[in-house]
């Protein structure tokens, strides 16, 4: 009987430590923006362009490749919409940037759309923006 109790008691400690191990949901895709913002605000597109999908990535790169007047001042999250049903998340953005020779901070506001998709060759689910980032004026 006391062994009986002990098992059930080991896999009950398993179970809950093993559960609050996980990521969640928000975690995620909270690590997912905070790199993305931080890889813009950096000028770093090409690392930015990892967290869109494959249509938009190369876009990304392109528009912004030859771009050496860019500088960015701030890189912010206004607001964020969550649609859980479908796994999808409307991030509104704030960017303030200038363009050389001119030292006028200009700014931008935008939304973009993440959508959380299961990984092809693993269970492993991940975020990815489905819409190009904006044309800077």
């Amino acid at each position: 009987m006391k062994s009986l109790f002990r098992l059930s008691l080991f896999a009950s400690l398993f179970l809950v430590l093993s559960c609050s191990l996980l990521p969640t949901h928000k975690d995620d895709f909270a690590k997912k923006n905070d790199d993305f913002m931080l890889r813009v605000r950096w000028l770093d597109f090409q690392g930015a362009s990892l967290h869109f999908d494959e249509e938009n990535r190369q876009k990304l790169v392109e528009q912004f490749a030859d771009n050496e007047d860019l500088k960015v001042t701030d890189f912010s999250m206004t607001r964020l919409d969550i649609d859980v049903p479908n796994e999808k998340v409307t991030a509104h953005y704030r960017l303030q940037y200038y363009m050389l020779p001119s030292a006028t901070v200009e700014t931008e506001r935008f939304t973009l759309t993440w959508e959380q998709r299961s990984g092809e060759e693993s269970a492993v689910a991940y975020w990815r923006i489905v819409e190009p980032f904006p044309e800077l004026d």
